[in-house]
């Protein structure tokens, strides 16, 4: 029967439709097999919900509690990713299907009315799938999993409408599977199985939870300041980074801090990656010990990392797979083209699909397809692989330091491996291996794509392309060859980068010896020189680059025109436009690979140079390992066992022979016994510093410290004093015995003999990690003297310590570090010589008040304390005395003077028998005022009106950083170090390259265009040697012009990095002393080293990458626009949103790269500061504590880094969006001309082939963009430091040659400061100091003795009052050449590495003789005598293989060495026994008794034989007359002194 209300629908069948609903009966012939039924059936369940479903969205978004809600990220729900592919599939399966409804109906008559129901099926169902995915969006954002019934019931009646459609088709005898419909109609049926599956599992899962668990919420999500959601959103923001949208919104209305992008997910951190490399490495020796070989780091990196590699390979695979497309893409429209004026309808019921992928306008849409997929893939790919990279570069460091912090002390102090060395590990190599990470899946995919476009080459040319791809394999194996040698020559350039690092690093180490000695221009010369040979090799490998580029340039140029040369002679065929564009579309394609091969192979060399580089660090030898105190005994009573064979020389100052036969003693090993209670070590065995010495530093020793009891260690300088306590740390190699702790003393303090501050407070100085108490707390600083330093600072006890200290005084450093002691709750308390650096006074209290009664008497704690005061040695419980390494004497003092009353005879002389009065105590209010020259008078007044005490107790700043876009004169800068001439002719020459480009690409197009013709009027062939011969030339022109600017910027960007560096270190060479107060040193190498390295070797590339793109871009656009004038129009939109993105972008990435370069300075800082207090860290074991806070700063750094290149990731896909449509425009706008008649079909693959070549552009050139700008910050940074503030060198006048004949010195009013913004530390200074006088300096300590003398040498400012020499005001005279006329022995000794020679006559003016008299004079004769090399001997960094003492006499003999009639020393003797001192005092006064000598001493026994005596209090002279008449004053502060040091 029939159903009348069916034939309303007639209407969606179409007027004039063989298949309508007329008559309609339920039957199959009129449902099942009625095409109009089934496709109206079809429209149903779609229809239904797009109604439903926005009804859904718009009541839970409107009208329920989560409009009220933010919502910035989700939760994947099971089959997340999965459905999302299919969600893709789905969609692109409607865009196919509305096309090819669309040509469907454009094939039928013109003059008959279009069949809905051929066209509406597709544009519902496209609407549904967008729906479906909006929908299911809004299901997991608001977490409720019960809107998934909808998406079930959608997904079932859709499967079956498409079923019912199959079913349909099959029936009908005009539809078979070579149509495009019924294809479609099957993709789309295994598209909505697969998502009816996937819901069925997300209900069972996340609303029945049957048979589920459900997971727990997120961790990343519950801390509020984490912002980094890439695991945290859908698909489509994952792949296109639009959650990132909110960074670029606040970096666009304001400049980024740290604070603004919080922390990263759990599995980026630097500690989860820390584990994860720990971990592997662990496995790996757990191999390489199984099968008796070294460590394998690439194995390392595979177990780690291979894993995290992969999707980002699979990334690249995808992406550069379907790159393979589009040259088929343009052949094909170019024949569509050709064929147009020809082309017939087809006959079948429904498009074909061979005539539906061979329409041009859809073959323009794939090609915006596949160009918008590659696009998404590559930087997927970019994305996975850099933050994998960046993992990679975490854990690395994290292990460097991690080993670090285990390393042999002989290591560093031996020579073997410098702080500089050792720095650059952690960023030089971390940074090459990131780099190869980076660079791994090019190594792999660039031969897969290399044989894919021969495979498309040779389908096109036949046998020429073959010949052709000849040149690859001709230029491949050059190329290889090149980049060897280039990795020969970056070998070199670390290794000079490594030395001038080094020098520099020394330099900025002993900086204050230097301006001091007037040696500037010394070192000046010295580091320019190793950077010259650090350019001249960076220039050999920038050469190879130069071959390299051009090898790449030249070989797609060369391979087309070999190619095309022989193509007619070959196949007797013409060249036509299909042939020639498409082949040319796979040659530029070719490009990129063959372009990117040397890079590769450089990043991969520098990456295994790097990684053998961090092999033999991590398998340097380390320390001894403690285990519970429960050690394993081998010969005698060991306790650490030597695990590592040290290969360095021994420590000089021990390298006497010791010991002839007695190295080794065997004795059956058996278990240790407990030590007794009053015993808190048993040191029973020999130590070396070298285990392969012949004899050992320390032999023999057998010692029991007592518990709770005060050992002293005493001897002369170089006797072993400070072995034995490193032997006691486990700092030294075990050679036989070892060293026992009883179990209730198990925790050590440690004061090392050269004090090591944090910078940071000086509270935390003292507190180390530990919680404070109050009481506690003020009692150590009671009884370490620090109250009044703390009471003039601004911060108080919050006032923040230079780098090592630089803000104190060397009394103060100390006093810091014993407070470190007293504070901590150790049993142990281990102090090396602290009293040395201590004025008499100050020595007392803390040995009364810390060292007796806050130690022993309220603590009850075990104290072993080295020290030449031996006034003390009656206060200890047990003394012992060091001779050439041995125990000569132990006991107490009345044992010791029974067994050599000799030694305790000479300790009593050396000292007054005068006891201290209470009198003689002095006001804690006057001491310490020179640390007032640290604080600035606007510090001060914020003090009174402020209680933000951290704030102000800063004196390291913030590091400088610019904001907003990079200034012009930035550009400028650069580009005058560059040279103005040299800029003119790389842009010259970057322009007539791409004309050159240009002008070949049209001459190929007129070529191909005359074999079209040919072929198709079947006339003569065009002349081949007309078009080849313009082709060739036109081909090596520009690979010749490429070639010139390619060698013009590398060149000149060299000597440009050359100027700026060394303008840049004579400016930090000339800044004065505040400058190097206030700046860490790490920030300063930070210039040196990163910021260096991107100037020579990043910035000028980038510039001609810069040019060459614009150039490249806007060529492409104009050839475009050319060809079809309507293509400008439609771009014009497109070239707005590009400007928009750029501005967007480059605001935000600007300030994202100044956060990356600032927050690696810390790092480096952090991990600098670590290697000068390996042994206290280790002492207190603190090495957890340290560990964690690099990995904070680390943390930080990879924070900013994970949010640039996301960033940059979010541009690039935008970016190949944006090409992608300017393909589609290009392909749309002359597929229209075309089809108008108006265009040849090789002007379309002309215009097709460029913009093709412009969409790949497009995003370089912004990238070109915004890496200058992030790179100009270097220059920014460089050219902060270049216009530093400098001392003020030129003088009025030059003294002549012999100045100062006398040496008298004249003060007369001087007032003087350190900074114009500080307090005087100086004040009307009266003195007249005649020649030859012998002047004794001291005051209480901060009192302006050290400023005083400074002023001489100009350090510090005079702003009232002069000083004269002979009658001529030093402000005349030019400063190199004043304190060149002047010789200083500084309190903080400084030894250069390099030779004896060398540290005791850097300018090489003196004989050995005259050496030889200065070493006898510094009582080192004997020492340097016994070194291999006497004179020759090298000498490690920091002077680290001579203990303190020795390093305070090499400088004496130094000073002794200048001859000038001026000399000052300054605490010259501080860290010298007293026995030597006395036999040194002798021999200065007789050695310099015709100079004028200024002598500053805390122990003023060594001044006693001065002529006069100048006492300073608060800046201001206090007493000034001989010692005689000083002494007879009872009430002055020299005889308080005096006293006081008894």
């Amino acid at each position: 029967m029939a159903t009348p209300t069916m034939e309303k629908f007639n209407w969606y069948c179409g007027v004039n439709s063989t298949v309508t609903l007329d008559n309609f009966t339920w039957d199959l012939t009129h449902t099942l097999y009625n095409t109009c039924f089934t496709d109206l059936v079809y429209t149903v369940p779609h229809l239904l919900f797009i109604l439903l479903s926005i009804l859904v969205l718009f009541i839970s978004g409107c009208c329920t509690t989560l409009r009220h809600k933010k919502y910035d990220h989700l939760i994947p729900y099971p089959g997340h990713y999965l459905r999302w592919t299919v969600y893709i599939l789905l969609m692109l399966q409607g865009v196919l299907a509305l096309g090819e409804s669309l040509l469907t109906v454009l094939n039928e008559p013109q003059d008959v009315p279009t069949r809905p129901h051929l066209y509406v099926p597709a544009v519902l169902a496209l609407a549904a799938s967008l729906l479906s995915l909006i929908y299911y969006h809004h299901v997991e954002v608001w977490n409720k999993p019960t809107m998934l019934w909808l998406l079930l019931l959608f997904w079932t009646t859709a499967l079956g409408s498409e079923i019912l459609r199959l079913l349909n088709y099959d029936e009908d005898a005009d539809v078979d599977f070579t149509l495009m419909r019924a294809l479609l109609n099957v993709s789309a049926i295994a598209l909505y199985g697969v998502l009816l599956l996937l819901e069925i599992n997300a209900i069972r899962c996340k609303v029945l939870k049957c048979c589920a668990q459900e997971e727990p919420f997120p961790e990343d999500l519950k801390r509020p300041d984490m912002y980094f959601m890439q695991g945290y959103c859908n698909f489509i923001s994952m792949f296109t980074y639009s959650w990132l949208r909110w960074v670029f919104v606040k970096g666009y209305k304001k400049s980024l801090e740290f604070d603004d992008l919080g922390t990263l997910t759990e599995v980026h951190t630097a500690k989860y990656h820390r584990d994860r490399f720990n971990r592997a490495f662990k496995m790996e020796q757990k191999r390489a010990e199984a099968n008796n070989t070294s460590i394998s780091l690439l194995r390392i990196y595979t177990r780690a990392y291979a894993r995290e590699m992969v999707p980002g390979f699979l990334c690249m695979l995808l992406g550069n797979t379907v790159m393979f497309a589009p040259p088929f893409i343009v052949a094909a429209i170019i024949n569509y083209v050709t064929r147009l004026s020809d082309a017939q309808a087809f006959v079948t019921k429904y498009v074909p699909a061979t005539d539906f992928f061979s329409n041009g306008f859809v073959l323009v849409v794939l090609l915006f397809l596949v160009l918008a997929t590659r696009g998404i893939a590559l930087h997927g790919n970019y994305h996975l692989v850099i933050q994998a990279s960046v993992h990679v570069q975490s854990a690395l460091q994290a292990a460097v330091y991690d080993k670090s912090l285990r390393l042999s002390s002989y290591t560093m102090t031996g020579g073997a491996m410098t702080q500089g060395q050792i720095t650059n590990h952690m960023s030089v190599d971390a940074i090459n291996v990131l780099d190869a990470f980076q660079m791994i899946c090019y190594a792999l995919i660039v031969p897969y794509q290399c044989v894919g476009y021969l495979i498309i080459l040779y389908y096109q040319l036949g046998v020429s392309a073959l010949i052709g791809f000849c040149m690859v394999l001709v230029i491949v194996p050059m190329q290889s060859v090149i980049a060897k040698k280039a990795g020969v020559f970056q070998k070199q350039a670390l290794e000079r980068s490594d030395e001038r690092l080094k020098r520099t690093n020394e330099l900025l180490q002993g900086i204050k010896l230097i301006k001091l000695y007037g040696w500037e221009d010394m070192f000046y010369d010295a580091i320019s020189k190793v950077r010259t040979r650090e350019i001249i090799a960076l220039a050999k490998q920038m050469g190879t680059n130069v071959f390299l580029v051009t090898l790449s340039t030249a070989c797609p140029i060369l391979l087309t025109l070999v190619s095309y040369s022989l193509y007619t002679k070959l196949t007797g065929l013409p060249l036509t436009p299909a042939v020639a564009f498409s082949s040319l579309a796979a040659f530029n394609q070719l490009l990129l690979p063959i372009f990117i091969l040397p890079f590769v192979l450089m990043t991969t060399i520098n990456g295994v140079v790097s990684t053998r580089r961090l092999k033999v660090f991590l398998a340097a030898p380390e320390i001894e390992d403690i285990i519970d105190n429960q050690p394993t005994i081998k010969n005698e009573v060991e306790v650490r066992q030597p695990r590592h064979k040290v290969y360095i020389n021994k420590k000089p100052e021990d390298r006497r022979r010791l010991l002839s036969n007695q190295d080794h003693v065997d004795i059956t090993a058996t278990p240790p016994s407990r030590l007794p209670a009053d015993v808190a070590c048993q040191i029973n065995g020999s130590f070396s510093w070298n285990e392969t010495a012949s004899a050992p530093t320390l032999p023999n020793i057998q010692l029991d410290i007592p518990a709770g009891k005060l050992t002293m260690v005493i001897g002369q300088v170089g006797s072993g004093k400070s072995s034995l306590l490193a032997a006691i740390l486990g700092e030294m190699t075990t050679v036989s015995g070892g060293v026992q702790w009883n179990e209730k003393c198990s925790t050590i303090a440690y004061g090392a003999q050269k004090a090591w501050l944090l910078n940071t407070s000086l509270k935390e100085n003292i507190l180390f990690g530990t919680e404070c108490q109050d009481s506690r707390y003020k009692k150590v600083i009671a009884a370490c003297s620090l109250q009044p330093d703390i009471d003039i600072l601004p911060g108080g006890d919050q006032t923040e310590i230079g780098e090592k200290g630089i803000n104190m005084s060397g009394g103060q450093k100390q006093r810091v570090s014993v407070g470190r002691a007293l504070y901590s709750y150790n049993d142990v308390v281990i102090l090396d010589d602290p009293l040395s650096a201590l004025d008499m006074h100050v020595g007392a209290h803390l040995f009364k008040e810390g060292i007796e009664g806050f130690l022993m008497r309220k603590s009850k704690r075990t104290v072993i304390l080295v020290t030449h005061q031996t006034q003390y040695a009656e206060k200890a419980d047990k003394i012992i005395y060091m001779k050439d390494g041995r125990i000569e004497n132990q006991g107490n003092l009345e044992e010791i003077r029974e067994a050599n009353p000799e030694l305790a005879a000479s300790w009593i002389s050396a000292v007054s028998t005068s006891r201290p009065d209470s009198d003689s105590e002095m006001s804690a209010t006057e001491e310490r005022a020179e640390l007032l020259r640290q604080i600035s008078v606007h510090e001060k007044e914020e003090m009174m009106t402020t209680d933000n005490k951290t704030e102000e107790g800063r004196l390291v700043q913030d590091e400088e950083r610019e904001k907003g876009s990079v200034s012009w004169r930035v550009y400028l800068s650069y580009i005058s170090a560059i040279g103005y001439f040299a800029f003119l002719l790389l842009c010259l020459f970057a322009v007539i390259q791409n004309g050159l480009q240009i002008w070949t690409n049209l001459w190929l197009s007129q070529w191909s265009q005359a074999g079209e013709d040919s072929a198709n009027n079947n006339t003569e062939k065009p002349p081949l040697q007309y078009y080849l011969i313009g082709y060739a030339g036109l081909s090596v022109s520009s690979i010749v012009t490429g070639t010139i600017s390619t060698g013009i910027i590398f060149m000149f960007s060299l000597l440009a990095g050359r100027r700026l560096h060394n303008s840049m270190l004579k400016t930090i060479m000339h800044a004065p002393m505040r400058f190097f107060d206030t700046t860490p040193i790490g920030r300063i190498l930070n210039r040196f080293s990163s910021d260096t390295k991107v100037i020579d070797q990043l910035l000028g590339n980038t510039l001609k990458g810069f040019v060459n793109y614009w150039l490249a871009c806007i060529g492409a656009i104009v050839v475009n626009a050319v060809v079809t004038w309507y293509f400008a129009v439609t771009l014009i939109p497109f070239i707005f949103i590009y400007f928009l993105i750029m501005h967007y972008f480059l605001r935000t990435s600007r300030e994202l790269q100044r956060l990356t370069n600032i927050s690696k300075s810390p790092v480096y800082a952090h991990f600098s500061e670590t290697l000068g207090g390996l042994s206290t860290i280790r002492a207190y074991k603190q090495q957890e504590r340290f560990r964690t806070g690099l990995i904070q700063k680390i943390e930080k750094n990879n924070i900013m880094f994970m949010y640039l290149n996301t960033s940059n990731r979010w541009l690039g896909v935008r970016l190949e969006l944006i090409g992608a449509f300017i393909v589609l425009l290009a392909g749309l706008s002359t597929m229209i001309a075309a089809a108008q008649g108006l265009l040849l079909p090789s002007l379309v693959g002309l215009a097709i082939s460029y913009a093709l070549s412009a969409s790949g552009q497009l995003n370089w050139m912004l990238r070109a963009t915004a890496d200058l700008e992030m790179q100009l910050n270097s220059i920014e940074r460089v050219q902060y430091y270049r216009n530093v503030e400098t001392e003020k060198y030129r003088g009025a006048l030059t003294p002549n040659p012999n100045w100062p004949e006398r040496g008298e010195i004249v003060y007369d009013g001087v007032s003087a400061r350190y900074d114009t913004e500080l307090d005087p530390v100086l004040q009307n200074i009266h003195v007249r100091i005649q020649p030859a006088e012998k002047i004794g300096i001291c005051g209480r300590t901060g009192s302006g003795k050290s400023s005083l003398t400074l002023t001489l040498f100009r350090i510090i400012q005079t702003y009232k009052g002069s000083i004269s020499i002979d009658g001529i005001n030093i402000a005349n005279v030019p400063l190199v050449e004043l304190r060149g006329r002047l010789a200083i022995i500084p309190q903080d000794p400084v030894l250069f590495i390099g030779t004896v020679r060398y540290n005791l006559d850097a300018r090489g003016e003196h004989d050995d003789d005259a050496l030889w008299e200065a070493l006898e004079i510094a009582q080192l004769k004997g020492l340097v005598s016994e070194l291999d090399l006497k004179l020759d001997a090298m000498v490690t960094e920091g002077g680290e293989n001579f203990s303190v003492g020795q390093r305070q006499l090499f400088c004496l003999a130094r000073a002794f060495l200048r001859k000038t009639r001026i000399l000052v020393m300054d605490e010259a003797t501080a860290s010298i026994d007293l026995e030597t001192d006395s036999i040194l005092q002798a021999v200065v006064a007789t050695a310099f008794k015709d100079r004028t000598v200024l002598t500053i001493a805390h122990r003023v026994q060594t001044i006693l034989d001065s002529d006069r005596i100048l006492v300073l209090n608060e800046g201001r002279i206090a007493e000034f007359d001989t010692p005689d008449a000083l002494l007879t004053q009872e009430d002055s502060i020299f005889t308080s002194l005096v006293n006081a040091g008894t």
